[in-house]
């Protein structure tokens, strides 16, 4: 897969399941941006990177509002754009396994809270990227999404489900839009992913969240997805070979979705 001699920028990268995406981007020789307000695991994760002598070059970037002083999403895209002279990769991962809830505990203001988190998040990173992406010569764009947020269900968090198929939804709307300019967009679709512990997992004040080991019992493949499955599936859908490939949802849950 071609990815070298381009740039992604990458949000939700340095925690939870991303890290293994960035190191496989990298070692093709894509240069990734992180988009981050976690700089400590970021640090971490660029050290690794740079000790591993892959061939793209990593840096970190806190999100606009965590600098100081501010900036607007524009002004942190152009900056990254005369970095590297081109931003070719759009890769929102933002967001988490979601909180142990139900209906009966999610009121609106919650709900709307986690779409306009995950949603929000994702339509601003193309919002921001789309006028770098038209200059492209291999432009993607790559939402995440999860089984039950394509299908709907009861196992993983009620929320997060909403606020996932909302993504999905944006995918959809987008790469139809989108594709007569050359910009694909598609999604990846989660199952159960192995990931590092949310952070604030364990306060006193925060309720449970979603363990998503308890899917186990309905994968197909008989384990849970690993960081590796879900970084080879992001790295396809970078490559410039996938210039045919627009409003797809990538199926990476171990055949959870056929249950």
């Amino acid at each position: 897969m071609k990815l070298e001699g381009r740039t992604c920028v990458f949000a939700g990268a340095s925690g939870g399941d991303g890290a293994a995406a960035v190191k496989a981007l990298c070692a093709g020789g894509m240069n990734v941006v992180m988009m981050t307000h976690q700089p400590a695991q970021a640090q971490k994760l660029l050290e690794e990177i740079r000790e591993s002598g892959s061939i793209g070059m990593c840096e970190a970037v806190m999100d606009g509002n965590c600098q100081d002083p501010p900036k607007t999403d524009g002004e942190v895209y152009q900056e990254i754009f005369e970095r590297f002279g081109s931003i070719d990769v759009i890769i929102s991962n933002t967001g988490g396994d979601g909180m142990e809830d139900s209906i009966d505990t999610v009121d609106t203001a919650g709900l709307l809270k986690d779409v306009g988190h995950l949603l929000g998040g994702s339509y601003g990173m193309l919002k921001a990227a789309l006028p770098y992406l038209r200059k492209s010569r291999a432009p993607r764009v790559i939402f995440m999404t999860t089984v039950e947020g394509v299908r709907g269900g009861r196992l993983e968090s009620f929320a997060n489900a909403v606020a996932k198929g909302a993504v999905w939804s944006l995918m959809k709307n987008c790469a139809a839009r989108l594709i007569p300019e050359g910009i694909t967009v598609n999604c990846i679709s989660k199952g159960a992913i192995e990931r590092l512990k949310p952070q604030g997992m364990g306060k006193a004040d925060m309720p449970d969240f979603k363990d998503t080991s308890a899917m186990l019992p309905y994968i197909p493949a008989g384990r849970m997805g690993t960081p590796d499955d879900l970084a080879q599936a992001i790295c396809y859908l970078a490559s410039e070979e996938t210039s045919y490939l627009t409003g797809t949802t990538l199926d990476v849950s171990g055949g959870l979705s056929l249950v």
